[in-house]
């Protein structure tokens, strides 16, 4: 499979070589993944860099359009590359360089073309572990297993693709770490895999599950292995009489027959409504909104039928401060109702202001709105003070 992936390098004819990870990895991903997602497939391994037709490495040479980068990186804002061995690293000083040498699984890259290959998505999850927040690394996990793909340019506020091929799934990224022999990161990256499950599609959707399955010390709500868009078949006699066959709500716990369905604004198009003119336009706005609701309350009815209590979600609440602790107070009645217990949940936890003003910003950090840059910074701020202070030094600021 590497040879064949070198000759597509030969007969492209691209004589330049080079690897990129880190962002700069998962920016060409995320493309691929729009754009030509079969070439996750052509596995290689790192090839050794080569500015060639130039004879060294300068910005000049860097192929900006296939790295997606519209400006040079700068020493600065440096350019992540990877090198097989130590004596290969790239001297320039706008580059940043990794070394990846034989611990490392034979075939642990994807040749992306035009000269450039990427860390394999089950490599580049372990690559961001140190890069990304331990929360934002499992956020990654669901988008990289899921059906949904973030803008290259732009992933909080971009345009996201929907129903795209998964990039990998949780069992491959675990069977990839216990082949590498030494992998920096391996530990966190096990220790994150825990809390990602298969098959979200969509932003939002990964972002409840995020914070629903992350532990208390995270800043999350601790409830455990989650199982998302899981298709669950309705009984012939609700078939018989017009009922869709199945049914598939977004997010289901493990350890009770709860979960929870997110709707978001667009979801009933309001708006449109409200835009359309009296006429045809508007009554057709209305029926196809009127539909919706409908099917949402039957889907709901019929998962109940099935012994299944899924909790509708919107999108107030999440960004509201305090909806989404008040969401899981509702379910862990359900949970109860069930006659199951949630393992490792505090209910004093919640009623702790500090934590559920943790949990917050957490969340908001991760939303796609104009703020969640100033939260996750205050975050990382936060987590710094605190990395400092457990290593005996006492900064000004106080967490």
């Amino acid at each position: 499979e590497r040879e064949l992936a070198r000759y597509f390098f030969a007969k492209k004819g691209c004589s330049m070589k080079l690897t990129v990870n880190g962002l700069a990895g998962l920016r060409v991903l995320r493309d691929l993944r729009r754009r030509d997602p079969s070439a996750l497939r052509r596995r290689i391994d790192p090839p050794a860099p080569d500015p060639a037709p130039r004879k060294r490495w300068t910005v000049g040479a860097l192929p900006l359009d296939a790295l997606l980068l519209s400006e040079p990186p700068t020493k600065k804002h440096p350019l992540d590359v990877v090198v097989p061995r130590s004596a290969q690293r790239l001297g320039a000083g706008f580059a940043r360089n990794t070394v990846y040498g034989a611990g490392v699984r034979p075939g642990s890259f994807v040749d992306a073309g035009n000269g450039v290959a990427i860390p394999s998505p089950e490599l580049l999850f372990v690559d961001m572990v140190g890069r990304l927040r331990f929360p934002v690394l499992v956020l990654l996990g669901y988008e990289l297993c899921g059906t949904f793909g973030r803008d290259p340019a732009d992933p909080m506020m971009g345009a996201v693709a929907f129903g795209v091929e998964p990039a990998t799934t949780v069992g491959k990224i675990r069977e990839f770490l216990g082949a590498c022999t030494y992998l920096p990161g391996r530990e966190d990256a096990y220790r994150a895999l825990t809390y990602v499950a298969d098959n979200a599609w969509s932003p939002m959707e990964a972002v409840l599950a995020t914070m629903l399955t992350l532990p208390l010390t995270e800043g999350g709500y601790g409830l455990g292995e989650l199982r998302l868009n899981v298709r669950h078949e309705n009984p012939p006699e609700l078939v018989a009489r017009g009922c869709p066959e199945s049914r598939v709500p977004d997010i289901e716990l493990a350890v009770a027959p709860v979960g929870f369905n997110y709707d978001g604004r667009g979801h009933y198009d309001l708006q449109a409504v409200a835009a359309a003119t009296d006429g045809p336009g508007r009554a057709a706005a209305i029926k196809d909104a009127r539909s919706k609701y409908v099917d949402d309350l039957r889907r709901n009815r019929e998962l109940m039928a099935m012994g299944k209590m899924i909790l509708p979600v919107c999108s107030e609440d999440l960004f509201e401060e305090g909806a989404l602790d008040a969401l899981v107070v509702e379910a862990l009645r359900c949970v109860e109702a069930m006659g199951a217990e949630v393992p490792g949940f505090a209910i004093g936890y919640l009623a702790s202001a500090g934590a559920a003003k943790r949990r917050q910003e957490l969340l908001w950090s991760m939303l796609p709105w104009s703020e969640a840059q100033d939260y996750a910074r205050e975050l990382e701020k936060k987590s710094r003070a605190l990395k400092e202070w457990l290593a005996g030094k006492r900064p000004k600021c106080s967490v």
